[in-house]
């Protein structure tokens, strides 16, 4: 296999899990207070999503690169 043509198929999956979950979601721990022998903190969750236009496009461009990996070289 290409490149173009493993990077395309990664896209292409990348892309469709992209539109199916629609974002992720991670802790993030801050401190809320440090004196140096009491140490209080907080766990926030903080969500990242994304519209599902960016999954098209990134699935459009490892469709691209599929076709551009199919073409033979003379």
């Amino acid at each position: 296999m290409r490149g173009n043509t493993i990077i395309g198929i990664a896209l292409l999956l990348f892309g469709f899990a992209m539109i199916v979950t629609g974002g992720f979601s991670f802790q993030q721990k801050k401190k809320v207070l440090d004196t140096g022998t009491i140490d209080i903190s907080t766990k926030e969750t903080k969500t990242v999503t994304w519209p599902p236009v960016v999954g098209g496009l990134v699935i459009a461009g490892g469709i691209v690169l599929l076709l551009m990996g199919g073409k033979s070289r003379k």
